[in-house]
């Protein structure tokens, strides 16, 4: 130990090391109340020692009137602001607003861990509310977009010293390791979500019915959501296509972009409340498909029905207008239900679902599927190829995880992959 020599009132101590370094050691205000903070620095001699001080001394002052400056701010304000910077940094998509900003109004400014002073907050009412959140029957998909928004914003204060710590952060892992185990499936569970091939037929079959009064296709989408089936791409994708991004005479579409519709901010009272906004694909994979059949015989239709020159939008509505992800929702969701299919069959993601297991049932490696749909392979293979097979025995549904290298097809026969194709799957020449 060395000698500690106590400087003149309010200047802390000098502490002389035997190995004649020198610790100079500062009491100041504490971010937590009824404590103080001792803030510490080494030096060879004092003068070094006093100088490193005055810069320690003047970052915890900037610390403290950045806390002092927001004492009341709750949870709820701070995710809101961490949101505003997100934003004017140009760190997220305007989708990706829309969804936070749903986020910290639903599942966080609802809840009492919203109004809590964000000074409070401890890993247990983090646990707290998320156990909340389950008991109201939320999907852990849900609850961990939550949970996101949570240890960004409570990071975020906590790196720019408005935190002392993150609360989030020690039990962020924990949590995840819970919600996953919720999503766990059992043997009657699908692992992944797709239209069996009798539900795929009913589909196709519905969106081509036809008016009685007039002979014109009942549904105006219908064509679009057998696109997306018969390609695989995201609706963001396929309403960002033009004409000319189709090469009709080789049979290859360029997909280069994606549009979304977001909230318009800025609108007066007579403006649209949602814009659509056009940006890169997602994950940026651009690409040049060369479509199946299917594909190529969907867009003949649309062309028939519709009609267009090289800039005009594929997917339009009878007004000429860009035709949304929230329109083709509703309509697929009119297909599925006067189709009769599942309960369970909901949503556009669906058909590219649908599409990605086929080829898999094909032949194709993950590799090649998550070229094709845009995707990296570790996604594709967790969340777009449905390993259990859907099917009926003995009248009762099952899903069944088919003998390796072989399928099953909707008469229940095992076919080893590639001798009998799914359809008429053929790539065109």
């Amino acid at each position: 130990m060395g000698n500690t020599k106590r400087n003149v009132k309010g200047q802390g101590t000098f502490v002389e090391m035997e190995n004649g370094k020198i610790i100079h050691r500062k009491y100041v205000e504490s971010d937590i109340p009824g404590k103080r903070k001792v803030l510490t620095v080494r030096g060879d001699n004092r003068a070094i020692c006093v100088k490193l001080m005055k810069k320690k001394e003047k970052a915890w002052e900037e610390r403290m009137a950045l806390i002092n400056a927001n004492p009341d701010e709750t949870v709820a304000d701070l995710c809101k602001r961490h949101l505003e910077f997100q934003v004017q940094n140009g760190e997220l998509k305007p989708k990706s607003v829309d969804r936070r900003e749903d986020t910290i109004k639903n599942q966080i400014e609802k809840y009492s861990l919203g109004y809590m002073q964000t000074q409070a907050v401890t890993p247990a009412d983090i646990d707290n509310h998320i156990s909340a959140l389950i008991k109201t029957g939320l999907s852990p998909s849900t609850i961990k977009k939550v949970v996101d928004v949570l240890n960004a914003a409570l990071e975020w204060a906590a790196v720019r010293n408005e935190l002392h710590r993150n609360p989030a952060k020690s039990i962020k892992k924990l949590i995840m390791k819970r919600l996953s185990k919720l999503e766990s499936k059992s043997a009657a569970e699908a692992d992944v979500i797709v239209l069996s091939e009798e539900e795929e037929e009913k589909f196709l079959q519905e969106t081509l019915r036809t008016n009685d009064n007039n002979g014109e296709l009942k549904y105006s989408g219908g064509l679009y959501g057998r696109l997306l089936l018969h390609s695989g791409m995201r609706v963001g994708e396929l309403i960002s296509l033009r004409w000319k991004d189709y090469d009709k005479e080789n049979g290859y579409i360029v997909i280069n972009k994606s549009t979304s519709f977001c909230r318009n901010r800025n609108a007066s009272e007579n403006e649209a409340k949602y814009i659509a906004v056009q940006g890169t694909t997602k994950n940026q994979k651009a690409r040049v498909l060369q479509l199946f059949d299917e594909a190529i015989e969907d867009l003949d239709m649309i062309m028939n029905e519709k009609g267009g020159g090289p800039d005009d939008l594929i997917c339009r509505t009878k007004n000429n207008k860009q035709y949304s992800a929230t329109m083709m929702e509703h309509c697929m969701g009119t297909v599925y239900k006067n189709a009769g299919l599942d309960d369970k069959v909901s949503g556009l993601h669906i058909l590219r679902r649908t599409f990605a297991t086929r080829m898999y049932e094909n032949g194709a490696d993950t590799k090649e599927i998550a070229a094709y749909i845009g995707d990296l392979e570790s996604t594709t293979m967790q969340y777009y190829i449905a390993a259990r097979k859907k099917v009926i025995v003995g009248g009762a549904v099952k899903q069944i995880v088919p003998r390796p290298g072989y399928r099953i097809n909707k008469e229940n026969e095992k076919i080893r992959k590639g001798d009998a194709p799914a359809g008429n799957r053929n790539i065109s020449e």
